[in-house]
């Protein structure tokens, strides 16, 4: 599934093609992903986008002189938004299937479409069905917001608070770190990296951390997502921003997926097991 880089970088592609644009039709093509919300088109059309904020992996838009009306996006296991420009081209950026490269739109996987004043199509992909799109209001959105955790990526993320919560905690590190309520936006790929870069095993109880072991965890976790977000995130199963850029940050994974290959720091063959129902990848003589 997409993680926070992904995420991040869908945000920031988007922001250039459709804030500012207003919505002049809505076509449904799956009403499950709307949550079966009979004022979805209604409430949405001739708004104006006015902008497009994240908090973990959800995005929520807003839109103009319309201070209680939001739109929260989840992309979940596979969704993913494809932006279509007047003159037809087609970029997209999220998580799809394996033909997401080649396809004509609507598309079978295409549950809703936002056509724009002026031209150009948004339309949101979902194979699984597992993401949705959800009106909703200030307070709904302010609620969906406080289900999750800072965001090590966060200038201003208070690793004291981080590290005095961690070294309470009594389960597997890797288990606490995909916690979204205990810190947003840390997803399987970057947790087994941040936790490679700490030298700290995923199967390491909290509770026998050091301080200074917590401190490196919450730098390295920073540092990993924001390296990614820099370069578009990872490259899994076609994830592609909205300018048709693939995310590069597979080209410097030093754990994720290298089972079975020497570790790049000691040599030792990295190893792959199961942490908090995720595969999970690490070397043994490397992490303690």
């Amino acid at each position: 599934m997409p993680e926070l880089p992904e995420v991040e970088t869908v945000r920031l592609q988007l922001l250039h093609k459709i804030v500012g644009k207003r919505i002049k039709k809505i076509e449904i093509y799956k009403t499950r992903t709307v949550a079966h919300d009979p004022t979805f088109e209604s409430r949405l059309k001739n708004q104006t986008i006015e902008y497009i904020d994240r908090i973990g992996k959800l995005l929520i838009f807003s839109f103009d002189k319309k201070p209680d009306l939001f739109l929260l996006a989840h992309l979940k296991m596979t969704g993913q938004f494809f932006y279509i420009d007047k003159k037809g081209q087609i970029v997209g950026g999220g998580h799809s299937d394996k033909d997401s490269e080649n396809i004509t739109f609507p598309h079978k996987h295409s549950r809703v479409a936002f056509g724009f004043d002026g031209g150009g199509t948004l339309y949101f992909n979902d194979m699984r069905l597992f993401g949705y799109l959800k009106i909703a209001s200030k307070d709904e959105a302010e609620v969906a917001k406080s289900r999750f955790g800072p965001e090590p990526i966060h200038p201003e993320f208070d690793t004291k608070w981080f590290t005095t919560a961690l070294l309470k905690k009594k389960t597997p590190v890797k288990a606490a770190l995909l916690n979204q309520q205990f810190v947003a936006g840390l997803g399987n790929i970057y947790v087994d990296e941040a936790l490679w870069r700490a030298k700290v095993l995923p199967t390491r109880i909290c509770d026998t951390l050091t301080k200074k072991e917590a401190v490196v965890i919450a730098t390295a976790s920073g540092a990993v997502m924001n390296e990614s977000i820099k370069v578009g995130g990872t490259t899994f199963q076609h994830f592609i921003d909205t300018d048709g850029n693939k995310g590069n940050f597979s080209n410097f994974l030093k754990v994720f997926g290298k089972q079975g290959t020497p570790c790049s720091r000691c040599g030792t063959i990295i190893e792959k097991t199961r942490v908090a129902g995720r595969g999970t990848h690490f070397c043994r003589q490397c992490q303690k």
